[in-house]
């Protein structure tokens, strides 16, 4: 066999289902017929369960990007929640008291997830690793206080009931979800949160939606976990769910690798049979592991195989469908036309002190082409940030299409209708081309959790309906052959090209674009200039464009509004701008207008 044969069966999806009923049967096989002996089918069951932790904890830590350091709570909870239903509730021999105790655990697991994730997601930054921090000593404290499970002496008379067809059964019902969880639609989003938080719920992705949901799914493969872990010690107690427990499944995340299916097998699988060799070293066992994790997150951060996965892990090739998405042009999709699209009145916002923006006013039919212009500090973002929702006014009232958004969140106002693009290119830079594009499609998916958790149901044909009009936009822009380049390697005008068509994919009737021009050469600026006006001809959308650029401002505008320290201080064509007093002033100084 060659390399290139070795290779394509390693890749054929077939070859891993073969292997999957092999192992089934072998699972079944080897404690029936003795073919390894007990203690390597104790290191197997091991390795399962760590596998199953470290895949629901990778799912956070690596996939979403956030850090949570209170996983063995929730196998705590999995753990006893069973325990006390095979021991005191189900009766004894009763064949599916043993799959109905995991469930219970990994429900009760995920319903604590709920109950940290609810607080903990109000907000950003480091407050879900104190949250989950706190939460591990509360569980631990909790438990010894409840003299039900035994209090601080622990819990036992469990059977002995966790199998090695068992642990590879769930095992193997992990991988398979949480797979089928990134490649779905709340899988995007997760991804969109850990590239950029702020673009992704710009995007139409409800980020906290998404990071609840993924910290429940998390916390209920842990409690799963924790129920086999019981049956298989048959005993449980406080202390085997502290800190420490966490720090080991922190060990094998960021060991195999971080957003990584592939990773976390390997990095449980490493991590098990590495602590059984330094078993002999006794408590050094405790100070090698933790300074492991601080070497790995200092000299190899993203683990052994990075964000790389095995072949079998990846998302399948698609056709495309049947033939051009509808809504790829404002031919394939007509709009009624409102004559008042957007209308600004009043609006004012102050930072402390100082005055941003006041009493701004703006009003653009459906098909108006305006730009705002204005010296550095003149308040031209801190509009649009007011438009979308980035920022609340202190006064005044946003109407768009007849409706108050005023004060709405910018998912809700990309719902609405509105995108916009980033001064700065805020795209998700290690996601390939057709997944930013894609991401952009997620207020507008029509698949729900099970469906994606199980890829069943409506799931394949809005994957392929979502798929295939990304594919069509990119066609459109000439975009097609970058589809699956990540985009944080392509040319800077290519990048800032994607940033609009991704903006453009969210089907909104107004387009907010912030200094599109910034960084151009004059070539790469006439080539925007003419995309604009084919985007603004063909998808008929309004464009509202911040820009210093004047060259492509008095080329591509209808109208211009003019700010200086937050205020109006002139509006008209771009004729009417280039000749006006206080403009020249703003900009050149008194003297030199003069």
């Amino acid at each position: 066999m060659t390399w290139h044969t070795a290779g394509a069966l390693f890749r054929d999806r077939r070859t891993l289902y073969a292997l999957t009923a092999t192992g089934f049967v072998l699972s079944w096989a080897i404690p029936r017929f003795g073919l390894l002996d007990a203690y390597v089918q104790l290191i197997l069951m091991y390795v399962g369960i760590n596998v199953i932790l470290c895949l629901s904890l990778n799912l956070i830590n690596g996939f979403m990007g956030e850090f949570s350091v209170g996983h063995a709570g929730f196998m705590s909870a999995g753990a006893y929640t069973a325990s006390l239903l095979t021991v005191r509730v189900f009766p004894h021999g009763v064949a599916w008291a043993f799959p109905a105790a995991c469930l219970a655990g990994g429900c009760a697991a995920a319903l604590l997830g709920l109950l940290v994730a609810l607080p903990s997601f109000k907000t950003r930054g480091d407050y879900l690793a104190i949250v989950t921090l706190a939460f591990v000593f509360i569980v631990k404290s909790a438990v010894e206080n409840i003299d039900a499970v035994g209090g601080p002496r622990g819990f036992l008379g469990m059977d002995h009931l966790t199998t090695l067809p068992w642990v590879f059964a769930w095992t193997v019902g992990t991988v398979f979800v949480i797979r089928n969880f990134i490649y779905s639609r709340y899988g995007r989003g997760v991804l969109a949160v850990r590239e950029d938080e702020t673009a992704a719920e710009f995007m139409g992705v409800d980020t906290r939606q998404v990071k609840v949901l993924t910290f429940v799914v998390a916390s209920f493969f842990a409690g799963v976990a924790g129920a086999l872990f019981a049956h298989l010690l048959q005993y449980i107690s406080p202390g085997m769910f502290d800190i420490v427990k966490s720090t080991e499944m922190l060990v094998m995340v960021y060991l195999g690798g971080v957003a990584s299916i592939g990773g976390s097998l390997l990095g449980a699988s490493l991590y098990t049979v590495l602590l059984e060799v330094l078993r002999p070293l006794a408590m050094w066992r405790m100070v090698l592991m933790p300074l492991l994790l601080v070497l790995l997150m200092i000299f190899r951060p993203r683990g052994i195989m990075g964000m790389r996965e095995f072949p079998w892990f990846r998302r399948r090739p698609q056709a495309r469908g049947g033939g051009r998405a509808a809504g790829v042009t404002a031919a394939a999709q007509p709009r009624a036309q409102v004559p008042i699209l957007l209308d600004v009145s009043g609006l004012t916002h102050r930072f402390g002190g100082l005055t941003a923006v006041s009493g701004f006013g703006l009003r653009m039919s459906s098909s108006d082409l305006v730009g705002i212009i204005g010296p550095n500090g003149a308040g031209k973002t801190t509009v649009f940030n007011l438009i979308t929702g980035a920022y609340r006014p202190d006064k005044g009232r946003i109407l768009f299409a007849g409706q108050d958004i005023t004060g709405r969140r910018p998912g809700e106002i990309n719902a609405a209708g509105i995108a916009r693009t980033f001064q700065n290119i805020r795209l998700f830079k290690d996601l390939s081309v057709l997944d930013n594009i894609m991401t952009a499609h997620y207020a507008r998916s029509a698949c729900g959790v099970a469906e994606a958790l199980s890829h069943a149901g409506r799931y394949r044909a809005d994957e392929s309906r979502v798929r295939d009009h990304a594919l069509d936009l990119l066609a459109f822009f000439e975009m097609e052959g970058q589809a699956s380049a990540c985009a944080g390697s392509l040319p800077y005008g290519l990048q800032r090209r994607l940033e609009i068509v991704r903006a453009l994919a969210t089907r909104p009737r107004l387009l907010l674009l912030d200094e599109p021009a910034a960084g151009m050469n004059p070539l790469e600026v006439d080539q925007l200039m003419e995309f604009i006006r084919r985007v603004r001809a063909e998808f008929a959308v309004a464009i509202l464009l911040i820009e210093h650029q004047m060259r492509l401002v008095m080329s591509v505008c209808e109208r211009v509004e003019v700010l200086d320290f937050g205020t109006t201080i002139a509006a008209g064509t771009p004729a009417q701008i280039q000749s006006h007093p206080r403009v020249l002033e703003a900009y050149l100084g008194q003297e030199a207008a003069s």
